[in-house]
């Protein structure tokens, strides 16, 4: 395109001094084509030039980089940050390993190696050679650092060795403050899977009751009031995936202990010297209608695995005995089978917040079931007009053909 400009500028300028000149067209044609013929082969030499320049580069950047390992290792920790899988890792980056040698951090070779790149966490390892090519640039970002013109794996999480005091970091103990009497309470157990599913590595655990001497003595040095609880060692606070949401959870104590004290319900509360969200539950149920849905085996599971409710005591109450025509009267029930929640389930802000939905909370403070529309394909019976209601077929039928 702009050899064309070029010719059409030449031209015009040619037209314009062609007279001046005293010069045929002819010749001015065949000069300018002359020129036109030079230009292209000069332009095609450079596009072939830059072609073969992208190629070459193109190729340089899907070569293998060359490259050497040191690992560095400490045979006597166990439970140590597994370096091997690291440097498999790193061969899977499109690299072509030259030589690959391991040290023990208390070799002569280890330690020095150790000082020359200020390594500060062992086992790890050194690469040497292409390093900066294009294609390790987001893994070493992401995984250490360059020093002395070599990548050193810095990203190496715990159990590991501190080369500066050469201790194992990263082993954690867990205590678990219990109480023996709240069979609903939390598990603390169930968060140390957790963490141990995360690669904590808890190396130490043990149980002691809350109204234990020792359990008093941990209750009272971090002023627990929540029960149950769980302590973590100091060690914890190197697993950045903990510590980035430990805040949610628990408090850190001036000795780094982990405590845990935000807890669901239930648990027992010290302060108050009970057991808070243990709720009483109610079937209210009509053993004249069998076509009914089982109250217990549908409501029950959304209470427990929906909001977490813990039940205290659970019982079935038919509308024809004289507590089922008591409760129906006092509450006004005209939905059955229903649920009955003791005042305590008010505790559980998650299940209060959506029962104005679905039931209402009495003056007494007992929670009604009574929307049924919020139960898919389910039978129940309206008392008011005594008929046998299917959500499914959204038709009534009478009760006596039941």
């Amino acid at each position: 395109m702009k050899i064309k400009k070029v010719v059409l500028s030449i031209a015009s300028w040619a037209g314009t001094k062609r007279e001046k000149l005293n010069i045929s067209w002819p010749k001015i044609i065949l000069a300018i084509a002359l020129f036109a013929t030079a230009a292209g082969a000069l332009f095609s030499t450079k596009t072939l030039t830059d072609v073969n320049k992208n190629i070459a580069l193109a190729k340089e950047a899907a070569r293998p980089a060359n490259v050497k390992i040191i690992k560095i290792t400490d045979s006597t920790c166990q439970d140590c940050f597994d370096v091997d899988t690291a440097v498999t890792d790193f061969k899977k980056q499109n690299v072509k390993v030259e030589e690959e040698k391991i040290y023990s951090f208390d070799s002569l070779e280890g330690s020095s190696l150790v000082e020359q790149f200020a390594i500060k966490k062992i086992p790890t390892y050194i690469v040497s050679g292409e390093i900066t090519k294009s294609n390790l640039e987001a893994f070493i970002k992401n995984n250490g650092e360059i020093t002395n013109n070599s990548f050193i794996l810095t990203k190496v999480t715990p159990v590991f060795i501190n080369t500066e005091n050469k201790q194992e970091v990263g082993k954690v103990a867990a205590t678990i403050i219990t109480d023996p009497s709240c069979t609903q309470c939390v598990d603390p157990k169930l968060t140390i899977e957790g963490l141990k599913k995360a690669d904590v590595k808890i190396t130490n655990q043990k149980e002691v009751a809350w109204n234990s001497p020792e359990g008093q003595k941990f209750i009272n040095q971090y002023k627990i009031t929540k029960i149950p609880s769980l302590l973590l060692s100091s060690d914890i606070d190197f697993y950045d995936n903990v510590k980035s949401n430990w805040a949610g959870i628990g408090s850190v104590e001036q000795d780094k202990t982990y405590v845990v004290r935000n807890l669901p319900l239930p648990y027992r509360d010290l302060e108050k010297n009970q057991i808070l969200g243990l709720v009483d539950l109610i079937y209210l149920t009509d053993l004249s209608c069998s076509d009914c849905y089982k109250v217990d085996a549908v409501q029950k599971p959304i209470l427990k695995q929906g909001y977490g409710v813990g039940i205290r005591s659970e019982r079935t109450v038919d509308i024809a005995s004289g507590e089922g025509k008591s409760l129906i009267g006092k509450y006004n029930i005209t939905k059955v089978p229903t649920i009955l929640l003791s005042p305590e389930v008010e505790q559980y802000s998650n299940l209060k917040d959506v029962w104005k939905t679905v039931g209402t909370v009495e003056s007494d403070g007992w929670y009604i079931f009574r929307e049924m529309q919020q139960l898919q394909r389910s039978i129940y019976r309206d008392l008011t007009t005594n008929q046998i209601i299917d959500n499914a077929a959204a038709t009534p039928e009478s009760s006596e053909t039941k």
